[in-house]
């Protein structure tokens, strides 16, 4: 006789109901408007940053804001990256949240037995 315990059941549901729908949709997913604000650096320009690491030489000076690219701004906003990783490539987005929800799972069953 064939058996399966619950977890099995329900990962592979999960799974095959979650990766479905959101290929699908993906072709559909529309554009969310987001009011872009470049944020203040936190540091003023000439600043030396003690980052320590070239052996020789002078140590990394802070820039103008101005003087970074537009693009390094965006990296602080996780949401806005992870929108931008779903719009290019939705297996590596899709990837990238069962990693999350595995790793979640694995803590969860971890805190679980110690109790």
């Amino acid at each position: 006789m064939f058996k399966l315990s619950y977890n099995q059941i329900t990962r592979t549901v999960s799974r095959s109901i979650t990766t479905s729908s959101i290929l699908r949709n993906a072709t559909a997913a529309t554009a969310a408007t987001a009011t872009t604000t470049i944020p203040k650096s936190s540091c003023p320009a000439g600043t030396v940053l003690n980052l320590k690491v070239r052996k020789n030489g002078d140590e990394p000076v802070a820039l103008e804001d101005s003087e970074y690219p537009e693009w390094l701004w965006g990296m602080l906003d996780k949401a806005q990256v992870d929108e931008t990783l779903k719009k290019t490539d939705i297996m590596k987005w899709r990837r990238k949240q069962l990693r999350k929800a595995n790793t979640n799972t694995i803590k969860n069953n971890n805190f679980l037995t110690q109790m």
